[in-house]
Parts: C-alpha cells; structure tokens; sequence
C-alpha cells in the first residue's frame, strides 16, 4: 500500500514539476529578452532598449534616418516621376482611358520644433511618406499634395515634391482667412482636401495626413482589401459582389487601442476572445505533441490531459504578456491573415472613402463647427451615426503614425514610446 501511494505521489509530481518548469522557460527565460523591446509587452524596457538615450533623441535619430532613404529614393526616381500625366489634377483618367482607382491625397502643414533658443527642428514627415506610398509603385493611383501651411511657399518640402506631383493651397494668395480656432482649421483643411481629391473622379480617396507612413507593402494589402473585403462579401465559399458604399476604412488604429479588450465595440470583445482562445488551443495543442514525443515516448496518446490545459494557459497568459499590438504583426506573412473588425472611435492619420461617402462627408462637415469637446474625430462619427455608415478597421495597421510633433497641441505627443520604431 506504501509503495503504491508513493508510486501515485511521483506520477502526480512528475508533471507539476514539468508544468512548472514550463512556466519558468517561458516567463523567465524565452520572453524577457525577444519583448524588452515591444512598447506594450509587460517585459518593455527603456532603460534596456534605450540605452541611456532619452527617447526624444532616439526618436529624432530613427527619423533622420527615414528621412535621408526618402531624400535618397526622390534623387534617384526624379526622372521617373516627372512623367507628365502625374501633373494632371483635373483629369479623371489615365492616356488609357483607365479610371483613377485611388486618389492618395496627403495633407501636410509645416511642423518645427525648438531644440534650443538658436535651433529649429524639422522633422519633414511629408517627404518620408509621399517615398513610403511611390515606392509601393500601385497601379491607377494618383498623388495629390493638399498644402495647408498659411504660407505655402514656406513649406519647402511641399514646394519640392510639388516638381514631382500636384500640389493644391487654401491659403497664401490672401482669398481665404486662416481660422484662429485650430479644430476648425483642420476640420475646413480636410474638406478642402477631399474635395479636391474627388476632382479626379476617383472611386476611392485615400485620405493621409503627413505623419502616417506606409507598411512596406501596404498599398497591395489595400488593393486585396477592396476587392474582397469593400466590394465583394464572402458568402460560404465564394464572393459575391457587394454594392455597399456606406463603409469608411481606417487604415490605422492606435497601438495603445489595440491592446486585448480595450474597447467598447463588442464585436472586437469578442474578436479578441476568440484570439486568446485561439493562441490557447493552437499552443496548448503543440506543447501538449510534443510532450507526448520527446517525454512520453509515444506510449501515451491521450491530447486532452492536464498537460493540454497547462500549455493552453500558459500561452494565453503569454499572449497577455506580449499584447496584442506585437502579435498582430505576425499577421503580416500574407495579405490573407489580414481582419477587418468595427473601428474605435479614434483617430483619422489614414482613412479610406468611397468616392460617395467623401463627397456625403464633406457635405456634412461644411454644416458643422468644430471646437474643444466637438473635435474632427467626433464629427466624423456623429456624420457615421446620422448617415448610416460603418467605420471598420484594418489590423494590422496598413500605416504607422510616426508623428512625434503634433500640429495642434504644442510639445512632444504624450505617447512618445509609440514613436520609437
């Protein structure tokens, strides 16, 4: 009996101990050093990553970097892209008779930053993204430059890229008065611009301030998107057309919004349950595999066991531990894994209109005054809430938002750590 009851005790041991063993890999040694780097990860480190540099430094320094490939990509693609049809604003079609797809409209204003009382910074966010969106090289897209700086002239990197593409401004010949309320300026900037981007006849407007840079192949997913996701609906197996134009796309979603369930949208509650349980299963499935040929030897088949139920937790736990924004990114492989869930109320840096919700929205924000507490991003949602639109969401972010000066609020965004990539 003895011997019996110690031959249980050492069964039951056996696999606690794995277990704990398991946690301790995996807590202690695998993820501390892959996620000291990832902002969200509760394993994030500045101190490590940062290396003693303020993240204010580092982050000039990552953009000096973006900035000198992009002034790189312009010297050498200058002859490319003076080809005369991308001067052409008003013309809704290629010499080929082909309809504009996209009209890709970015609006930029000057921003510049003291570093000291004798040193300006400019971190000229406008060239780095107009290269990030040519270099995708779409098919039946046209750039326009919505310049709306109160001195137009002033903004040099606008008047460069000008020799390269359209260029439109509301202000500088004296015929319009610049708004001293800040909201509303942005709000009458982006009416300006999407008018003029549906000037082109386009079928859609790719609406971009100047801080949100591209994913490398980001135009490409889009395409895929609209084809599948905007215009057709997956019915069973197969894709029916879809003539639903009530749908505004935005092509990003804040990191910080993106974490596990911080949301009101209960659709995305449950998108990300059903992610966590995925990683759950998915993990919990292959550590219990390999329990069975590397411990077990085979002589035990059973999948279902305390070992399956440990492994799940344990990578549902760990996906907790890296966040959601950072495992997002493994979505990137294919344009397949790519989802389209109901936006957060948040944020326009990159949005996607049909030609008829850009026009019905400009409408609608002519009538409207924005000001503290009825901001852009508010107005926007109450024309989506009035109108019967949808606002979805692309994750992962097709654009990153690298801007860490912020035309209306004076300093650094408070996020700096967003910008740090």
């Amino acid at each position: 009996m003895a011997r019996w009851c110690c031959g249980r005790l050492a069964a039951i041991k056996r696999p606690t101990c794995q277990v704990i063993v398991l946690y301790i890999l995996v807590f202690c040694v695998i993820l501390p050093p892959i996620c000291y780097r990832l902002p969200f990860s509760v394993y994030y480190s500045p101190k490590h990553f940062l290396r003693g540099v303020s993240p204010s430094v580092y982050a000039r320094r990552v953009n000096d970097e973006r900035v000198a490939t992009a002034e790189g990509f312009f010297a050498s693609e200058s002859t490319l892209l003076t080809r005369p049809h991308n001067n052409l604003l008003n013309s809704s079609k290629y010499s080929n008779g082909t309809r504009v797809n996209i009209t890709i409209a970015f609006l930029t204003t000057r921003r510049t930053r003291p570093l000291s009382p004798t040193v300006e910074y400019s971190p000229r966010y406008l060239l780095q993204t107009v290269a990030a969106v040519q270099r995708e090289n779409l098919p039946n897209t046209r750039i326009i430059i919505c310049n709306m700086d109160p001195e137009p002239s002033s903004h040099t990197d606008a008047v460069y890229l000008s020799a390269f593409f359209p260029m439109v401004s509301r202000y500088g010949d004296g015929s319009v008065s610049v708004p001293t309320n800040k909201l509303e300026k942005e709000k009458q900037d982006h009416v300006f611009c999407l008018k003029k981007s549906l000037e082109t006849d386009p079928r859609y407007v790719l609406l971009l301030q100047d801080d949100a840079l591209a994913a490398p192949g980001s135009l490409k997913v889009l395409d895929y998107i609209i084809r599948t996701k905007v215009e057709r609906s997956r019915r069973g197996w197969n894709f029916a057309s879809n003539n639903d134009t009530k749908k505004i796309i935005k092509l990003f979603t804040p990191e910080y919004i993106q974490r596990d369930f911080y949301t009101n949208k209960p659709k995305r509650i449950v998108a990300n349950l059903a992610e966590l349980l995925g990683y759950g299963l998915l993990g919990g499935t292959l550590l219990r595999l390999l329990h069975i040929i590397l411990l077990e030897k085979g002589k035990n088949r059973v999948l279902l066991n305390g070992i399956f139920v440990s492994g799940a937790v344990c990578c549902i736990l760990a996906a907790l531990a890296i966040s959601r924004p950072h495992l997002l990114e493994l979505r990137r492989i294919s344009k397949y894994l790519y989802i389209m869930l109901d936006a957060n109320d948040c944020c326009l840096p990159a949005t996607l209109f049909p030609s008829a919700a850009a026009r019905e929205l400009a409408t609608f924000l002519d009538g409207v005054t924005c000001r503290p507490g009825y901001p852009l991003d508010t107005a926007v949602d109450g024309f989506v809430k009035s109108r019967g639109y949808r606002q979805f969401a692309v994750e992962p972010n097709l654009f990153l938002h690298i801007g860490m000066y912020s035309t209306l609020h004076r300093g650094e965004n408070t996020y700096l750590k967003h910008f740090v990539k």
